[in-house]
């Protein structure tokens, strides 16, 4: 099987509750990194993309949210790094 090396898109929401003062914090905060710097796993079974900071998160999704399939297949975990 070949995962996808772009993840499909879907229509942005628009965010009703952040004020300026929170972009203008979260402009502030926000750097440039790599995929050495901050790997990302990506759940790719059943067009579930989310996102996590680990393998180990990804299982425990797998776990608990897609419990008839096996979620130690690493066939469907797409990392950045």
């Amino acid at each position: 099987m070949r995962l996808p090396s772009v993840l499909p898109s879907g229509p942005a929401l628009q965010d009703l509750s952040a004020a300026q003062s929170d972009l203008d914090a979260a402009a502030v905060l926000g750097k440039v990194t790599t995929p050495e710097q901050t790997p990302i796993f990506i759940c790719a079974l059943s067009d579930c993309n989310k996102l996590f900071p680990s393998r180990d998160r990804v299982i425990q999704h797998r776990k608990r949210d897609h419990p008839d399939l096996d979620p130690t297949d690493d066939s469907h975990i797409i990392t950045w790094n």
